[in-house]
């Protein structure tokens, strides 16, 4: 049957309008062919150990006016990119969009890992998508899960190496050395000591070698203890004299240094177990008459130490000493402005004053801000370190690439101390009497 010419022109303007009612291409139901702008304000507006919660203003359904129909949020472990986006996860439970210039929010729960890159893309309901977002990245703790290792007590100053850590143990009256390995599937703390009196600065290799200073009462004066595996087990006093003896630190598995003199006129000690002699290896930089220095950190028979000129309150100067040979790091390290160190063969980390103070890191030949942070421990160029939060201190980890939080509660958690995959620190859950914590890194 032959159509009348006015039909046939409705009929061919309807086919085309049929056709694109498509709902999976765009400029579909009443040629709609206007996205929804990009959200350009994508942004992390809170964090725990396990949850991030991203927010952003809604666009609109054509450009940004209306309300659009629905978002698609993504994760990826890397940056997400258009060439990337069609390849990384969809994530369920996100909210329909609300009307232009809306606040949205949506909690992401930790997928794993330990990085989490997210990006959104919005829709019309004619399947008009925007662009892709800015994209956003959050860290969260490595897998492991953090173990509380004490439960009773008063816990300070945990030291690792080896897998073994080692900390001031005290009941309110009396202090003592416990130890622990992290190796076994549930580890538990036990005695090295039970003398009690006063005990301080505790350094270890792991079981092998353990130092600290001690006082059976404070009318004494500081002296070394050392707990040694080679002969025993047992524990002896190191020095015995009438002046302080203070911050021992274990250089390897039979040395150690520490500080020894009054208040203002020490010396740097050293203990070399294979000459079975005792050094002065301040001497040649820093005689007492002019100088003071601060507690050591050591490592692998090196030994780096801040000190300062009395006289002028200053210049502040920075030494690394290691097999009788003294090197002379304040340029390197901004001496002035740097202090609490940490060590590993031959790489420092250490605090950097200025407000609020920093962690900066030196790898042997330049240094460079890390994060804000105090309290710093090294090992293999990484850093665990304290921060605050602006509520309480927590802990924090860069992996010589980014940081990464660790603990994000009330606990008011400090002291870390890092060596290979493992991290212990204090904590006081409940506001209670500091505990020792841990988990493994990877």
């Amino acid at each position: 049957m032959k159509l009348p010419g006015t039909a046939l022109i409705i009929f061919i303007l309807i086919l085309p309008a049929c056709g694109n009612d498509d709902p999976a291409s765009p400029g579909g139901s009443g040629g709609d062919t206007t996205p929804p702008s990009a959200v350009s304000d994508l942004h992390i507006v809170s964090s725990t150990d396990t949850t991030m919660t991203v927010a952003w203003t809604a666009p609109g359904d054509d450009g940004d006016q209306g309300t659009a129909d629905r978002y698609a949020v993504r994760h990826a472990p890397d940056s997400i990119t258009e060439g990337t986006w069609a390849t990384c996860t969809a994530l369920a439970g996100v909210p329909d969009p609300e009307a232009a210039g809306t606040e949205q929010s949506l909690t992401i729960r930790n997928p794993g890992g330990t990085s989490l890159h997210v990006a959104m893309k919005t829709a019309d309901e004619a399947d008009n998508w925007s662009d892709l977002s800015n994209g956003v990245s959050g860290s969260f703790p490595p897998a492991g899960g953090i173990q509380q290792l004490t439960s009773s007590g008063y816990n300070s100053l945990p030291c690792l190496n080896n897998g073994y850590v080692t900390w001031i143990y005290g009941d309110g009256w009396d202090e003592d050395i416990h130890i622990a390995n992290l190796n076994d599937p549930l580890p538990s703390p036990t005695p090295l000591t039970d003398d009690g009196g006063e005990k301080d600065h505790v350094s270890n290799h792991g079981n092998e070698l353990v130092v600290w200073q001690g006082r059976p009462d404070n009318l004494e004066d500081w002296e070394i203890y050392v707990y040694s595996t080679t002969s025993g087990p047992e524990y002896t006093a190191h020095t015995d004299n009438s002046i302080p003896d203070m911050y021992p630190v274990v250089a390897s598995a039979g040395d150690f240094a520490w500080l020894q003199g009054s208040i203002l006129f020490e010396d740097v000690m050293y203990w070399d177990q294979t000459d079975n002699q005792e050094l002065i290896i301040s001497s040649s930089c820093c005689p007492t008459s002019e100088y003071s220095a601060a507690a050591p950190a050591a490592h692998d028979g090196q030994v780096v130490w801040r000190a300062w000129h009395r006289a002028t309150s200053g210049p502040h100067s920075t030494y690394l000493w290691e097999n009788g040979l003294l090197t002379d790091l304040s340029a390197e390290v901004e001496a002035n402005i740097a202090h609490h160190y940490s060590i590993h063969d031959g790489e420092l980390a250490y605090e950097y004053s200025g407000n609020p103070t920093q962690v900066a890191y030196w790898d042997g030949a330049t240094a460079q801000v890390v994060a804000t942070g105090i309290e710093p421990s090294l090992h293999n160029g990484r850093i665990a370190f304290t921060f605050w939060d602006g509520h309480d201190y927590e802990i924090r980890y860069w992996n010589g690439a980014q940081v990464i939080e660790i603990t994000d509660n009330d606990d008011n958690d400090g002291q870390p101390s890092l060596w290979g995959d493992w991290l212990v620190w204090v904590g006081r859950p409940g506001g209670g009497p500091n505990q020792i914590f841990y988990m493994e890194l990877n």
